[in-house]
């Protein structure tokens, strides 16, 4: 804000309050962190209530949609784009002569690209935004993204705390991994267990953590899993922490092992580097521009006997230290001062676009 001028205002617009998660997370720290950092700039935040969608959950689009029809004196909306109600808010922003700046929450995965009808449609629609805010370098390879728009990268939203706890030296011949998150097969749990199983035959010291929830025939697969891999003693299985345990858990891992199939932009990858462990992905274009830039291995369609060779080529003491190097960039990148910085270039660029 210069020269005692008023700040423009920008709502966010996006999420779902009856289903709260990592996007609704990511809104509610971004409102935060433009208001307090991004200068000459103030947000607000309006969810869409879209996730999910069933008849009973009506009313609450309906009353997000009188929301978005009354507003007045607003320089720009930045729309959080992760299901195709979403863009129905888009056109209806775009009818009422506001600017849009749109940031994609999905990827290659998603039914939205996976579809080939559904995909050309989200892209006509997404013609009339007046910017792309891309979560990171190259998000717009995986998501087919009209060329007439601008794109710019900005990054994303991390929780504070994570920046305030140390990075802590770890010390030991023994590797610690760690798998968290939502546990299936997809998400990479399975071959968590067999990478173990790999390291155990190579003899590398190690123990492994794996922490999260899954539906009881996942679970008892998983049980069934690591009973079969003959090395119980050194996989420990967790239910899911709170933010405060997983972050001082992150805090004493080397490796985190995040073989998803599914997540585009896995943020439990950024908050281990952050914390200063490395990350082993597979090849999921989030998660390996996170790899590129801090450090790690991206395995081939997840391949587990890559990761292990990696692994067992690995000196510990290098590993730690080019790991902790890596967590200092990180917390550079993503401090929220940076990111809020970003957003607001990009939204200067949407209100100056031509419409």
């Amino acid at each position: 804000m210069t020269n005692g001028a008023a700040p423009r205002r920008m709502i966010i617009l996006g999420g779902s309050l009856h289903h709260p998660g990592g996007l609704e997370a990511f809104c509610e720290r971004a409102t935060t962190a433009i208001t307090n950092h991004a200068e000459g700039w103030r947000a607000e935040w309006v969810p869409t209530e879209t996730a999910y969608f069933q008849p009973t959950r009506r009313a609450g689009i309906r009353e997000a949609w009188r929301k978005v029809s009354r507003l007045q004196q607003i320089d720009v909306i930045w729309l959080q784009w992760s299901t195709l109600l979403d863009l129905l808010f888009l056109i209806l922003a775009k009818r009422r002569g506001f600017r849009v700046l749109v940031t994609p929450h999905l990827g290659a995965g998603a039914r939205l690209q996976r579809s080939s009808i559904l995909r050309r449609v989200c892209k006509r629609w997404l013609t009339s935004a007046d910017g792309f805010a891309l979560l990171f370098d190259e998000q717009d390879r995986e998501i087919d993204l009209p060329d007439c728009v601008r794109r710019s990268v900005v990054g994303t939203f991390l929780p504070r705390k994570l920046f305030d706890t140390p990075i802590l030296a770890r010390e030991g011949p023994e590797l610690r991994l760690l798998h968290a998150g939502r546990l299936s097969e997809q998400k990479g749990t399975f071959r968590m267990i067999e990478l173990c199983r790999h390291l155990h035959d190579r003899q590398i010291a190690f123990s492994a953590m794996i922490v999260g929830r899954s539906d009881s025939e996942t679970a008892q697969s998983i049980q069934s899993a690591i009973a079969a891999s003959g090395i119980e003693e050194k996989i420990a299985l967790r239910d899911w922490m709170d933010g405060h345990t997983l972050r001082q858990t992150l805090t004493e891992t080397d490796v985190l092992v995040h073989l998803s199939e599914l997540d585009s932009f896995p943020l439990i990858v950024l908050e281990a580097q952050i914390a200063g462990a490395v990350a082993i992905v597979a090849d999921m274009a989030g998660a390996s521009n996170m790899v590129r830039n801090y450090g790690g291995f991206v395995t081939q369609q997840g391949e587990v006997a890559a990761a292990a060779d990696w692994l067992a080529h690995q000196d510990v003491a290098t590993l730690r230290l080019r790991a902790a190097d890596a967590a200092a960039l990180a917390r550079r990148d993503y401090a929220w001062d940076v990111v809020a910085g970003a957003v607001a270039k990009a939204a200067d660029y949407a209100v100056a676009s031509k419409g």
